[in-house]
C-alpha cells in the first residue's frame, strides 16, 4: 500500500478537501485547499512543527490513508469542509466540530462604494445555488462570487467583529445597506460612524471613488494576508504625499503604517510564543522567571471577574533576555497554570477594589505556599498607576515582598507604559524585552478576563 505521502502526489491541482484516516478507517482531519496537491504536500514540509503545532505531526503520523473530494470553487470546499468536520468530528479539528456555522467577511464590488459585511454560512449557500448554472463548467479558482468577495471563515461572529474593528481603525470604510446610504446621501451628511471617523462618509461626498477604492483594495491585500506588497504600498503612499506637501495625508499615511507593522509585530511574537509553548519544557523555578498577570472585568460591577494568567520567560534567571527576539525566543504563554476570580464581596463598579479583592485571595494562598499557588517572580497589573497603587497595598498588608509593576496602554494606544519598580528587579530582562513581553502578558489576561466574563453574562442571560 502507497504511502501517505505517495498518495498525496497523486491528488489533483483544484479545489477541494481531503481527510486524512487511521488504520481503522476513522477521520483524523479535515481540510480545504485551492489546490489539493500543494496544499497536502505542506503537511510533509520539515518545519510542520514550527508552522501547524506538534498535533497535525502526530496526525500526519497516525494516518494511513488520505481520502478527497473535488469542489467546483474554494467556496465549495469551504462549505463541505465544515459540513465534513461537523458530521465525522475529527480528533486533530479543534475549530467547526459542534453546530455552528461559521462566519465570513464579504465585501460587496458591485458599487461604487463597496461596503463590508458580516455573512454567515447560510448566505453563502443561498448565493452559490442561486448562482449554480452560471458556475457550470467553470475550473477556475476565486474567492468573489457575483462580485462578492468572502474571506474567512471565522469561527464566531465575535471574531468577525474583531477583525472588522481592527481593519476599521486602518481604514474606514461603509458597513451600511442601499436604504441607509440613500437617506444620508439626501441629508447630506455622514452617519454616527463618520463622526467617529470609521467611514470616510462617501454617501456625502466626503471621499472620491478612486481613492476609497485603494482602502478597499489594502484591506482585501491585509484578509489575504500579502503584508509585504501592502507595507510597500503605503509607503509609496507616504511619501508621494510628503513630495507634494499634503503633510495632513501623508501622517494619515504614516499612521497606518505604523498600526499595520505593530500588527504585523504582535503577529509574529503570538507565533513563535505558541509554538515554543506546543512544545514547551516543564517550567523550572530555579532556572525560569515566572510573571502573573491579572486583568478585571465587568459591565457596571455586574458577572464581574477577575483573570489570572502566567507567563514564563525560560531560563531567565540565568541568561540575559534584552532585545524584542531575545523574548520571542525565550517568551511563552502558560495556559496550565491560568486561574478566574468571580468577584464577591464588591458590589459597585470599582476595578481598584475588585483587584484588591482579587489580589488579597490570591496572595493569601501564596503566603500560606499551597500547592499550585506558589508566588511568582514578578506581578503584572494591566492599568495604571491607581491599580498599581492598590495592588501594593494588598502586599503591604499581607506582609510579602514579591515585585509588582504594571502595564498600561501609551497615550498613542501605539505602546504600552511600565510603572512600578517591579519590572527594575528582574536584572536579567532589558527595557525593549520588557516592553513586549508587557504589551502580550496585558492583551492575554484582557483576552482571558473578557472570555470568562462573556461566558458568565451569557449563561445569565440565558436564566
Amino acid at each position: 500500500m502507497p504511502t501517505v505521502r505517495e498518495q498525496a502526489s497523486n491528488l489533483p491541482l483544484v479545489p477541494g478537501v481531503y481527510l486524512f484516516k487511521n488504520a481503522e478507517g476513522e477521520v483524523l482531519y479535515v481540510g480545504k485547499a485551492t489546490r489539493l496537491k500543494e496544499r497536502v504536500r505542506s503537511y510533509f514540509a520539515p518545519d510542520l512543527v514550527i508552522t501547524r503545532g506538534p498535533g497535525l505531526v502526530q496526525m500526519v503520523q497516525e494516518a494511513v490513508t488520505l481520502d478527497h473530494q473535488t469542489t467546483p470553487s474554494e467556496m465549495e470546499a469551504l462549505l463541505l469542509e465544515a459540513r465534513l468536520i461537523r458530521q465525522y468530528k475529527p480528533k486533530y479539528n479543534i475549530k467547526l466540530r459542534d453546530d455552528k456555522s461559521f462566519a465570513l467577511i464579504r465585501i460587496d464590488l458591485s458599487q461604487p462604494f463597496p461596503p463590508i459585511y458580516i455573512a454567515r454560512e447560510k448566505d453563502l449557500e443561498e448565493l452559490l445555488a442561486a448562482k449554480k448554472r452560471d458556475r457550470a463548467g467553470i475550473g477556475r479558482v476565486s474567492q468573489k462570487i457575483d462580485q462578492q468577495e468572502f474571506f474567512g471563515p471565522y469561527m464566531s461572529g465575535v471574531a468577525v467583529k474583531g477583525a472588522l474593528k481592527t481593519i476599521r481603525k486602518i481604514w474606514p470604510f461603509r458597513d451600511c445597506g442601499p436604504s441607509k446610504y440613500a437617506t444620508y446621501e439626501k441629508l447630506g451628511h455622514g452617519c454616527i460612524f463618520a463622526t467617529l471617523g470609521l467611514c470616510d462618509a462617501p454617501c456625502a461626498a466626503k471621499i472620491s471613488v478612486e481613492e476609497y477604492r485603494k482602502n478597499i483594495d489594502q484591506i482585501r491585500q491585509f484578509l489575504r494576508g500579502e503584508r509585504e506588497g501592502l507595507l510597500k504600498g503605503i509607503q509609496q503612499q507616504m511619501e508621494e504625499a510628503a513630495a507634494r506637501e499634503d503633510y495632513e495625508a501623508a501622517s494619515r499615511f504614516r499612521d497606518r503604517l505604523q498600526s499595520l507593522l505593530h500588527i504585523q509585530n504582535l503577529a509574529q511574537s503570538r507565533r513563535t510564543i505558541h509554538a515554543q509553548a506546543s512544545g514547551r519544557k516543564i517550567y523550572n523555578p530555579e532556572e525560569d522567571l515566572k510573571i502573573e498577570c491579572y486583568d478585571i472585568s465587568n459591565n457596571q460591577g455586574t458577572n464581574a471577574v477577575g483573570s489570572l494568567i502566567v507567563g514564563v520567560v525560560g531560563q531567565g534567571k540565568l541568561h540575559p533576555v534584552m532585545t524584542r527576539d531575545d523574548a520571542r525566543r525565550a517568551f511563552y504563554l502558560d495556559n496550565s497554570q491560568y486561574k478566574k476570580f468571580r468577584i464577591k464581596t464588591v458590589d459597585q463598579s470599582s476595578d481598584t477594589d475588585m483587584l484588591k479583592e482579587v489580589l488579597r485571595r490570591r496572595l493569601r494562598r501564596g503566603k500560606r505556599n499551597e500547592k499550585g499557588w506558589e508566588l511568582p517572580d514578578l506581578i503584572v497589573i494591566d492599568g495604571g498607576k491607581g491599580q498599581l497603587h492598590a495592588a501594593q497595598e494588598i502586599r503591604k498588608e499581607l506582609e510579602l515582598e514579591v515585585p509588582i509593576g504594571s502595564v498600561a496602554k501609551g497615550p498613542t494606544r501605539k505602546r504600552v507604559d511600565l510603572y512600578g519598580d517591579g519590572w527594575e528587579k528582574q536584572t536579567h530582562v532589558g527595557e525593549e524585552a520588557e516592553n513586549l513581553i508587557a504589551e502580550l502578558l496585558r492583551e492575554e489576561a484582557h483576552r482571558f478576563a473578557i472570555t470568562y466574563y462573556r461566558n458568565l453574562h451569557r449563561k445569565g442571560m440565558l436564566k
